[in-house]
């Protein structure tokens, strides 16, 4: 039985740092994919966003690349997290995983947009039926189509992050209080996704607010996952237990 239970255990914080080590790449290709879109992209100058993608292609290419990688792993980690966190509240746990799931999924959706324009621009062929002034004014539509989905995105991903903190306050498997940046965070996310969309003088010091939190949470969920595990006695925590 201790035998058993011990291993329970030993799987449960394996689990928890693997899951710390895959939001860590997450937070730091999450930082670097949109940098490097926002960098690029000259709002309403297709022949400008077209000469900064195709001057630094390789830059661009690693960014799609990077994409790919978040999307894959956040599929993975809903699922992490729900079995470290079903114990905690079943019901909240598979609320949070789900939204986690809707937010991967529309992210992939307008990746679609995103490769679009990557073809657009570095494979002309592709559309060799389109003048040049068309193929960039098609490209610029489709990467500013894919922001808003990222921005429709991060709300689903919002609602995800503020149960998971939720979870992990009542919980007590990490520091209280870094739950309760997670809840914040994950307010913060909506918000900003909210007012982008319907606040016109949206931006500066108020997206510097309402995300501030979500790089302090995340980044210290993720080192303190990977660092310390989770905060369970031996046995009281089982992945997957009902």
């Amino acid at each position: 039985m201790y035998a058993s239970t011990h291993r329970d255990a030993k799987e449960t914080q394996r689990l928890a740092r693997t899951t710390g080590l895959l939001y860590l790449v997450v937070f730091v290709l999450g930082m670097f994919s949109p940098i490097v879109l926002e960098q690029l992209l000259v709002a309403g100058d297709a022949a400008g966003t077209a000469d900064n993608i195709l001057g630094s292609m390789g830059l661009f290419s690693s960014s799609l690349v990077s994409w790919v990688v978040i999307v894959a792993v956040d599929v993975a980690m809903a699922a992490m997290f729900y079995l470290l966190l079903e114990p905690a509240g079943r019901v909240l746990s598979l609320v949070s995983a789900a939204f986690r799931f809707v937010y991967a999924a529309i992210l992939g959706t307008f990746l679609l947009d995103l490769f679009g324009a990557f073809l657009l621009l570095a494979r002309p062929e592709h559309a060799a039926h389109l003048e040049a002034l068309e193929r960039q004014a098609t490209a610029l539509t489709a990467l500013e189509t894919f922001s808003a989905g990222f921005l429709l995105a991060l709300a689903f991903f919002g609602v995800h992050l503020a149960s998971l903190g939720v979870l992990l306050y009542r919980s007590r498997y990490v520091p209280r209080a870094l739950g309760a940046v997670l809840a914040v965070a994950g307010v913060g996310y909506v918000a900003h996704s909210l007012a982008s969309f319907f606040v016109t003088s949206y931006g500066g010091v108020a997206t510097a607010v309402l995300l501030t939190p979500a790089v302090v949470g995340e980044l210290g969920l993720a080192l303190w996952l990977l660092i310390k595990g989770l905060r369970i006695d031996a046995g009281a925590v089982t992945v997957g237990s009902a």
